[in-house]
Protein backbone atom coordinates (compact mmCIF):
# COMPACT_ATOMS: atom_id res chain seq x y z
CA UNK A 1 0.00 0.00 0.00
CA UNK A 2 1.43 3.09 -1.21
CA UNK A 3 1.26 6.10 1.18
CA UNK A 4 0.61 9.70 0.01
CA UNK A 5 3.66 11.83 0.74
CA UNK A 6 3.08 14.65 3.03
CA UNK A 7 4.19 18.16 2.40
CA UNK A 8 6.81 17.77 4.40
CA UNK A 9 8.31 14.50 2.44
CA UNK A 10 8.18 16.74 -0.65
CA UNK A 11 10.33 19.56 0.99
CA UNK A 12 12.71 17.26 1.94
CA UNK A 13 13.13 15.87 -1.02
CA UNK A 14 13.44 19.38 -2.41
CA UNK A 15 16.11 19.98 -0.15
CA UNK A 16 17.80 16.94 -0.71
CA UNK A 17 18.05 17.91 -4.46
CA UNK A 18 19.52 21.88 -3.62
CA UNK A 19 21.73 19.79 -1.69
CA UNK A 20 23.42 17.61 -3.91
CA UNK A 21 23.84 20.72 -6.35
CA UNK A 22 25.08 22.53 -3.97
CA UNK A 23 27.61 19.31 -3.11
CA UNK A 24 28.44 19.21 -6.42
CA UNK A 25 28.80 22.85 -7.48
CA UNK A 26 31.38 22.85 -4.20
CA UNK A 27 33.33 19.59 -5.82
CA UNK A 28 34.13 21.77 -8.81
CA UNK A 29 35.00 24.40 -6.91
CA UNK A 30 37.67 22.93 -4.95
CA UNK A 31 39.12 20.92 -7.72
CA UNK A 32 39.33 24.19 -9.49
CA UNK A 33 41.02 26.09 -6.39
CA UNK A 34 43.42 23.08 -6.32
CA UNK A 35 44.62 23.78 -9.80
CA UNK A 36 44.59 27.05 -9.70
CA UNK A 37 47.23 26.75 -6.33
CA UNK A 38 49.50 24.78 -8.52
CA UNK A 39 49.29 27.08 -10.78
CA UNK A 40 50.66 29.95 -8.79
CA UNK A 41 53.22 27.53 -7.25
CA UNK A 42 54.15 27.31 -10.65
CA UNK A 43 54.46 31.02 -11.99
CA UNK A 44 56.50 31.53 -8.23
CA UNK A 45 59.07 28.82 -9.36
CA UNK A 46 59.40 30.19 -12.75
CA UNK A 47 60.05 33.65 -11.54
CA UNK A 48 62.74 31.92 -9.21
CA UNK A 49 64.63 30.04 -11.98
CA UNK A 50 64.65 33.95 -13.82
CA UNK A 51 66.08 35.09 -10.89
CA UNK A 52 69.06 32.66 -10.42
CA UNK A 53 70.01 32.99 -14.27
CA UNK A 54 71.36 36.67 -14.35
CA UNK A 55 74.87 35.80 -15.20
CA UNK A 56 77.00 37.15 -18.56
CA UNK A 57 76.81 39.94 -20.89
CA UNK A 58 73.12 40.38 -22.13
CA UNK A 59 71.90 42.64 -25.14
CA UNK A 60 69.52 44.91 -25.31
CA UNK A 61 67.06 43.33 -27.30
CA UNK A 62 67.87 40.13 -24.65
CA UNK A 63 66.85 42.48 -21.66
CA UNK A 64 63.85 43.50 -23.60
CA UNK A 65 62.71 40.31 -23.62
CA UNK A 66 63.65 39.31 -20.17
CA UNK A 67 61.78 42.28 -18.91
CA UNK A 68 58.50 41.61 -20.83
CA UNK A 69 58.53 37.88 -19.76
CA UNK A 70 59.16 38.85 -16.02
CA UNK A 71 55.97 41.24 -16.33
CA UNK A 72 53.86 38.70 -18.23
CA UNK A 73 54.60 36.36 -15.67
CA UNK A 74 53.79 39.32 -12.88
CA UNK A 75 50.71 39.37 -14.43
CA UNK A 76 49.90 36.04 -14.67
CA UNK A 77 50.59 35.86 -11.02
CA UNK A 78 48.36 38.42 -9.61
CA UNK A 79 45.49 37.38 -12.13
CA UNK A 80 46.02 34.04 -10.26
CA UNK A 81 46.07 35.29 -6.73
CA UNK A 82 42.75 37.22 -7.08
CA UNK A 83 40.94 34.45 -8.83
CA UNK A 84 42.27 32.45 -6.24
CA UNK A 85 40.82 34.86 -3.52
CA UNK A 86 37.66 34.92 -5.64
CA UNK A 87 36.89 31.19 -5.25
CA UNK A 88 38.23 30.61 -1.93
CA UNK A 89 35.72 33.31 -0.81
CA UNK A 90 32.78 31.83 -3.03
CA UNK A 91 33.82 28.38 -1.75
CA UNK A 92 33.00 29.71 2.44
CA UNK A 93 30.20 31.10 1.56
CA UNK A 94 28.50 27.72 -0.15
CA UNK A 95 30.08 26.17 2.36
CA UNK A 96 27.64 28.00 4.74
CA UNK A 97 24.56 27.66 2.16
CA UNK A 98 25.14 23.54 2.18
CA UNK A 99 25.25 24.11 5.90
CA UNK A 100 21.88 25.89 6.34
CA UNK A 101 20.11 23.85 3.73
CA UNK A 102 21.22 20.47 5.70
CA UNK A 103 19.98 21.80 8.93
CA UNK A 104 16.57 22.62 6.86
CA UNK A 105 16.63 19.02 5.40
CA UNK A 106 17.00 17.45 8.60
CA UNK A 107 14.69 19.70 10.06
CA UNK A 108 12.08 18.99 6.97
CA UNK A 109 12.89 15.17 7.29
CA UNK A 110 12.25 15.36 11.22
CA UNK A 111 8.72 16.84 10.80
CA UNK A 112 8.10 14.39 7.88
CA UNK A 113 8.65 12.02 10.38
CA UNK A 114 6.20 13.23 12.97
CA UNK A 115 3.72 13.89 10.57
CA UNK A 116 3.44 10.40 9.75
CA UNK A 117 3.22 9.02 12.85
CA UNK A 118 0.69 10.86 13.60
CA UNK A 119 -1.02 9.89 10.47
CA UNK A 120 -0.38 6.26 11.48
CA UNK A 121 -1.19 6.70 15.36
CA UNK A 122 -4.97 8.55 13.83
CA UNK A 123 -5.42 5.55 11.55
CA UNK A 124 -4.69 2.89 14.02
CA UNK A 125 -7.14 4.70 16.49
CA UNK A 126 -9.53 4.88 13.80
CA UNK A 127 -9.54 1.14 13.13
CA UNK A 128 -9.42 0.01 16.81
CA UNK A 129 -12.47 2.23 17.00
CA UNK A 130 -14.21 0.49 13.79
CA UNK A 131 -13.26 -3.02 15.17
CA UNK A 132 -16.21 -4.41 17.53
CA UNK A 133 -15.75 -5.15 21.04
CA UNK A 134 -16.63 -8.92 22.29
CA UNK A 135 -16.04 -7.83 25.50
CA UNK A 136 -17.69 -4.96 26.70
CA UNK A 137 -18.37 -3.75 30.36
Amino acid sequence: MMTKKNIFDRLSLKKKISLNKKNKISNQLSSELEKNTQLIEQIKELQNDRLKDDTGPRSGYLLKSQNWYSQKLADELNQKQTKQIFIEKELKELQKKIAIEHKNMTKAERKADEKRKEEEDFLEAKRELMTPKINKL
